[in-house]
């Protein structure tokens, strides 16, 4: 993550809905969720949590 975040930018995710681990993993290195799309990227049925990195300087 500190990489990613530091050297990409790395500052929001999209997460699919049906993924709790995934989820919980973004949660659990501090992204919050911000908002929430009812299809994903190519307008399949997936539902897309948008999620924020709250503290960047906690990776730089």
């Amino acid at each position: 993550m500190t990489y990613a975040v530091k050297y990409q930018g790395a500052t929001k995710v999209d997460v699919n809905e049906q993924n709790p681990q995934a989820l919980g993993f973004y949660e659990h290195v501090g992204f919050k969720l911000v908002g929430r799309s009812p299809t994903d990227s190519q307008g399949k049925p997936f539902p897309l949590l948008h999620m924020a990195l709250v503290q960047v300087d906690a990776f730089i």
